[in-house]
This record gives structure tokens, sequence and C-alpha cells, in this order.
């Protein structure tokens, strides 16, 4: 097992482009979140949830056990906490009832009672209920850890994500060309917010070697780096998605120090357009029942050739063979493992020193 401090150099020479060999990682036990920290199973069904149903104790325990576990499976990756990244922050502040759901494994939001478009949209406030239970979970947990690990910022969905959210499952996409002046103005608001929120969390967020944790994939990242995605944009059309969501992605990369985009494979992937923002690094998974690595080569290739990529997922051993044959610098793998038996398995048989 390397130390932090190497850990860190290799990731700086990950974002460098400078690594010599793939940089491989894991992430460990179950992706969904009810099920993955123990505090979490103790919150109710059948109604919408409050700050209140959230105590940080058993986060900030249920942070230190999963630090414990992903030591436990080597490799190169650096475990980073975040608030709780399974609650739907963002939805929450825009006032959208958000539940749990124990047997999928997830909490999620539905749409508002009501929504008249901007007017709708809050103005950050520091006094938000659910802002203030994020400050407070990571307050703690930053306490709790003592720079043995870093904090990130939590999971916060994108001007897609967020649009789907307060108009209701795919209706947003008939919004932008039945309405397009209110969504370009409830885009606006949802950025306003989005950048707020983000740096109320790095403002409360300890250095940790001089950079931040990414909460999901496990990877040190520099100074002031946020967390994007914009799943339901693989529901758009490239000229929809030009026109109500890449001038926001946009200004959204140019208010921090960095960004890293996550994205999925399936639908439209609009890769190339992050490629052109000044994005930190993008992040591809391997999905289940999606295209394969193979599939996946001349996106891999073209993204590598200009910037840092982080691949994730549960990776078959096909899937492997072809990742390691594309240039490692710039390239960081993360595996899900089981436990820390599977992860040394997998170190034996893919990782060259």
């Amino acid at each position: 097992m390397s130390t932090i401090e190497e850990r860190v150099l290799l990731s700086r020479e990950f974002y460098a482009r400078k690594n010599s060999r793939v940089l491989f990682g894991f992430s460990a036990k179950t992706e969904f979140p009810l099920h993955r920290y123990e505090a979490a199973k103790q919150l109710p069904e059948g109604r919408a949830l409050t700050p209140d149903d959230f105590p940080v104790d058993g986060y900030v325990e249920d942070c230190e056990r999963l630090f414990q576990i992903h030591e436990a499976c080597g490799g190169d990756s650096i475990w980073s906490a975040s608030a709780f990244w399974g609650i739907p922050w963002m939805e929450a502040m825009l006032g959208c009832p958000i539940y749990a759901n124990h047997a999928g494994g997830s909490l999620y939001s539905e749409a508002p009672p009501s929504f008249g478009g901007a007017k709708d949209i809050p103005v950050f406030s520091k006094n938000d209920p659910w802002v203030m239970k994020a400050r407070e979970l990571i307050e703690a947990i930053a306490k709790k850890s003592a720079g043995r690990y870093p904090i990130g910022t939590t999971r916060m969905r994108g001007i897609s994500d967020l649009l789907s959210a307060v108009y209701g499952g795919e209706q947003f996409v008939f919004k932008m060309m039945d309405a397009p002046e209110e969504v370009h103005a409830v885009c606006e608001r949802l950025t306003d917010l989005w950048i707020e929120f983000g740096k109320m969390q790095l403002a409360h967020i300890p250095p940790f070697h001089g950079g931040v944790g990414s909460f999901y994939y496990n990877i040190w990242a520099p100074a002031n780096t946020i967390w994007h995605q914009e799943d339901a944009a693989a529901l758009l059309s490239p000229e929809l998605f030009n026109e109500f969501i890449r001038p926001y992605d946009e200004r959204m990369v140019k208010a921090f120090n960095g960004c890293i985009m996550h994205e999925h494979p399936t639908g439209y992937m609009p890769y190339e357009a992050y490629m052109k923002m000044g994005m930190t690094a993008l992040e591809l998974h391997i999905d289940d029942g999606g295209p394969s690595a193979k599939k996946l080569r001349p996106v891999h290739e073209a993204i590598l050739a200009k910037m840092p990529l982080i691949i994730w997922g549960h990776i078959g051993d096909e899937d492997m063979r072809t990742l390691l044959e594309l240039p490692p610098q710039g390239l960081a793998i993360i595996q899900w493992v089981n436990d820390a038996d599977e992860a040394q398995k997998m170190r034996e048989r893919y990782v060259r020193v």
C-alpha cells in the first residue's frame, strides 16, 4: 500500500498527463447510498424528508468506516468524503420533495407541487436548512478526519438534471421547444444557485495536501475543484444542448479553479464540448449493459489526446484489457470491487509498475 503522499504525487502526475503507468484505484462495496451508509438505513419511507432526518454523527462514523474499507483495498486512489452524497441536495434546495427508497437503495426527488418558472428558483441563502445541513456535515467530517482523508464537493446535479427535476421527467425537453425564453431564465437562476452552493462547500472544505477530494471517484483533485454532472443531457440533441445547457456549464466551469465532469456513454454524450471548456478532467463510466470499452475506444483516445480521463465502473476482463491498451498518460481507472480480496486479485492481474 503506497502512502498518501505517494498517491497524491501520482495524482498530480495524472493531471499533468505525466504518469508513466495507469492510475489504478478502487471503489468498494455497494454503490447505492442507502445500502452503503449505515446511518441512511434509518431514513423513513412514505413521507418527504427534511434536514432533521439526517443526524450528523451517524454519517461521520460511516465516513470513518468507509475510509478503512477503502484503505484495505490498496491501489492508487484516495478515499474522499463529502456531505452525504445520497441526498439530492440541489433538488431539495429547489423545493422538490425528496424520498427514501430502501429497496432501490437511493433517494429520489419529485417535481415541486407547483412550478412557475424562474421566479420559483430561490436565491442562494446560507440560512437555507439544506445548506446549513451540508455545512454541518462538512465541518463535522473535517473535524473527525483530522487530515487523514480529503473532502470533496457532494453530488450536485447540473442544469439538464435540474430542469428535469422541476418540470418533471422528460417534459423539460418539450419545454425547451415550447417556451425557450422561460427555460433560459430558469437556467440563469439555477446556475447562480449551483455556483453559490459549490463555493459554500469549498469554503468549508479544509485543504488536503494542497488539494481536495473527489467524493465518488476517490481521486485527489487540485484545490477548489468541483464535481459536476449532466446525466439528463443524454436526452438532448446537440442543438438543444448547445443552446440550453452549454452556456451555463461554461459559466459554472469558469466560476471554479477546477471541474471534473461526470458522463455516461449512453444517449447523447457531449464530451467534445466539455473538452473545450477548460475542465480539469472528464470521467466516463463503463456502464453495465452500455457500450463496451472497445466501442468507446475512439472517445477515450480523443479525450486522452487533450486532457485527463477517469474511467469508472464494474469493469470485466475484456473491457479492462482494452482499456489497458490506451496510453497511460492522463488515464485513471477506478474499478468497483466487493472487498479487499477482490481488489488484491485485480492489482495482481492488471497493475504493471
